[in-house]
C-alpha cells in the first residue's frame, strides 16, 4: 500500500483520534514509520474505527487477547510443534510476530512454511525477505514453489497446491499443528461467498477455528480480530510486510465483497464482525446436533453390503420434510467412502419430490453409476447392475435331468433326483431356491425369461398373469427382471424362479417322475429376494 507524503502530512493535522500508520515503500515493501488517521490510510468510506484514544496503544491489548484465547483453547503447549503458514502479507506477519511472543513464554517449536505460487513478479522478493527474516530469528523455513501454475480455476488450484504442500511439510517435519492467518474479515467474506453460491447447511458455517488436518490439526487463531486490528498491530509493532496488489482487483468475487460489501456491512453495524462469527459458530453447532442425531439413526436403521445400502421406506414416510432433508444429506455423507457421491441440491429436490408423490416404486440415477430407488417397503442405494455375460438371456434352454446349467456368472439351475439334491447347498455367497416338481415322462422342461402375457396357475382354480403376481406380492422391479420361468413345450409354467411354483408342479401321479428343481444365485449380484 503506497501513501504519499503530502497526503500523510495532511492526515497528521487531522484531529481524528484513531490510530493509523504512515508508511514508506520500496517497491511493495512496507515499513511502519508513524501514525495518522485510519480513514485516510484505507481511503474508503465505511471503515470500522479502532476506537483507540490518541496516544493509546492497541497492540499490547491484542497480544494479550491472542495469548489468553490461545491458552484457553489449547492452541499450544510446551512441546507443541507448530507450523505457521506465512505469505509475507500483513496478516501472516502479524501472526508470526504474535507466535514469537508466545513462544518466549511457552517454549514450543515453531517452523515457517511459505508458498511461492509464481503468479506475480514480486513473489521472489517476498520469499527472499522471509528467508532473511527466518535466518535472523533462527526459524526453520520451508519454501514450496508451484512449478506449473494452472491456467484456469487458478484460485482453486492454488489453494489445492498450498494445502498439499502444508500436509507434506507437516508430515516430513512432524508438526502437530498448522496455523494460518485467516481473520474476522476473511470470515465475513467467506460466509457471504457461500451464501451467494448456495449449498448445504454446513457449508454456510464459514471458516472453522480448529479442525483436523493431515496428522494433526489446522488452527486459525486470528478469527476474532479484524483486518483493521492487524494493520494497527503491524503499525505499532513496526512490522515489515508486503501488499499483494491483486487483492485490489474487482474481477475476483472475494475482492468485490471485501471492497464493496463488507465496508457497508460494518457501516451498518460496528458489531458485524462479531455477529458473523457468532452466526458461523451457531451454524457449526446446529450441524453438529443434526449430524449426531442422524448419525445415530443411520447406524441403527441402514443395512449395508458391498455395493448396496437399504433402509425402511416406512421410516422415511413418517418423517417431516425437514427430517427427510437432513437424513438423506447425512446418509449420503456416510456413504461417500463407497459411492464418491456428493449430493447436489437439485438431486435432493428430486428425492423429496418422489416422496410427495407417494409412489410405491421409483428410481433416480444419482451419479457414479449408483441408483437410489424405492421398492415397496425399502429404499435401496445400489450400483447399476451389469449386463449378463451369458447368452442365455434371450434363449430357451432345455433342462436335462441331472445336468446343471450356468445361466450366467451369478446364476445356476438344475433338475435333480431327490436323493441327489442334498449335495447342492446354499453357501455364504450363494442362496438357494428349490421345490419339488413332478413331470410326465414324455414332457421336457425349458428355462427362459418371462414374456408379456405369461400366466401361472397358482391353485386348481386360480391363474394369474405373472406381472399381476409380482404386483400383488410387491416384488420390486429390480428383482422382477431377474425372474426365470420353467415351462414345457406348450409354455405351461411349472415354476416362477425364484418366487413361486405352479400348481402343475405339485400334482402327484403315478405316471409322473419326481424331481427337485434347484436354483442357486449370488445375493449381492442378483438382489435380495422376497
Amino acid at each position: 500500500m503506497v501513501v504519499a507524503d503530502a497526503a500523510a502530512n495532511k492526515a497528521e493535522n487531522n484531529d481524528d483520534a484513531t490510530i493509523l500508520v504512515r508508511v514508506s515503500t520500496e517497491g511493495r515493501l512496507i515499513v511502519v514509520l508513524d501514525v495518522f488517521p485510519l480513514s485516510f490510510f484505507l481511503g474508503r468510506k465505511g471503515v470500522e474505527r479502532m476506537n483507540v484514544e490518541k496516544g493509546g496503544k492497541k497492540a499490547p491489548l491484542l497480544q494479550q487477547s491472542f495469548i489468553r484465547h490461545g491458552n484457553e483453547q489449547g492452541f499450544w503447549q510446551q512441546g507443541s510443534r507448530i507450523l505457521a503458514a506465512v505469505s509475507g502479507g500483513v496478516d501472516s506477519m502479524v501472526l508470526l510476530h504474535l507466535l514469537l511472543q508466545v513462544q518466549r513464554q511457552i517454549g514450543f517449536s515453531l517452523g515457517i512454511v511459505h508458498i511461492n505460487h509464481q503468479l506475480r513478479e514480486e513473489s521472489a522478493e517476498e520469499a527472499a525477505y522471509l528467508r532473511s527474516y527466518c535466518e535472523e530469528k533462527n526459524l526453520p523455513l520451508y519454501v514450496s514453489i508451484w512449478e506449473d501454475p494452472a491456467k484456469s480455476a487458478i484460485e482453486t488450484e492454488a489453494r489445492n497446491f498450498r494445502y498439499q504442500e502444508f500436509t507434506r511439510v507437516m508430515e516430513e517435519g512432524q508438526y502437530d499443528t498448522l496455523m494460518t492467518a485467516h481473520h474476522g474479515d476473511d470470515q465475513i467474506e467467506t460466509v457471504l461467498m457461500k451464501i451467494v453460491r448456495g449449498g448445504q447447511l454446513n457449508t454456510f458455517s464459514g471458516i472453522k477455528e480448529v479442525q483436523p488436518f493431515a496428522a494433526g490439526r489446522l488452527v486459525r487463531p486470528l478469527l476474532s480480530f479484524s483486518k483493521e486490528d492487524l494493520y494497527t498491530y503491524a503499525a505499532e509493532s513496526q512490522l515489515v510486510y508486503f501488499e499483494d496488489q491483486t487483492n485490489q482487483l474487482l474481477d475476483v468475487q472475494r475482492n468485490r465483497l471485501r471492497h464493496l460489501v463488507v465496508p457497508q456491512l460494518k457501516q451498518e453495524n460496528t458489531q458485524a464482525l462479531r455477529h458473523f462469527q457468532q452466526f458461523s459458530q451457531q451454524i457449526q453447532w446446529a450441524d453438529q446436533v443434526i449430524q449426531k442425531y442422524m448419525g445415530q439413526l443411520i447406524e441403527k436403521e441402514v443395512e449395508q453390503w458391498e455395493e448396496q445400502f437399504r433402509f425402511s421406506a416406512e421410516m422415511i414416510e413418517e418423517m417431516t420434510d425437514a427430517e427427510r432433508y437432513y437424513f438423506f444429506y447425512s446418509f449420503f455423507d456416510k456413504a461417500f467412502s463407497k459411492t464418491g457421491i456428493i449430493l447436489k441440491e437439485q438431486q435432493m429436490e428430486s428425492i423429496l419430490d418422489q416422496w410427495q408423490q407417494k409412489k410405491s416404486q421409483w428410481q433416480l440415477s444419482i451419479g457414479n453409476n449408483w441408483i437410489l430407488k424405492r421398492e415397496y417397503h425399502f429404499v435401496v442405494l445400489s450400483k447399476k447392475e451389469k449386463q449378463a455375460t451369458s447368452q442365455t438371456e434371450n434363449q430357451r434352454l432345455l433342462l436335462i435331468p441331472e445336468q446343471g446349467i450356468y445361466l450366467n456368472e451369478t446364476e445356476w439351475i438344475g433338475l435333480v433326483k431327490p436323493e441327489n439334491a442334498g449335495d447342492i447347498k446354499a453357501t455364504d455367497s450363494w442362496s438357494l431356491f428349490s421345490h419339488d416338481i413332478w413331470i410326465p415322462a414324455d414332457v421336457q422342461l425349458y428355462v427362459e425369461k418371462r414374456k408379456a402375457g405369461d400366466r401361472i396357475k397358482l391353485t386348481e382354480n386360480l391363474t394369474k398373469k405373472v406381472s399381476r403376481y409380482f404386483i400383488d406380492q410387491k416384488v420390486p422391479n429390480s428383482q422382477r427382471q431377474h425372474a426365470w420361468i420353467i415351462t414345457d413345450a406348450k409354455r405351461n409354467i411349472y415354476s416362477l424362479i425364484p418366487f413361486a411354483f405352479s400348481y402343475l408342479s405339485i400334482r402327484e401321479e403315478t405316471d409322473k417322475i419326481h424331481y427337485i428343481l434347484l436354483y442357486k444365485y449370488q445375493k449381492e449380484a442378483i438382489g435380495r429376494r422376497t
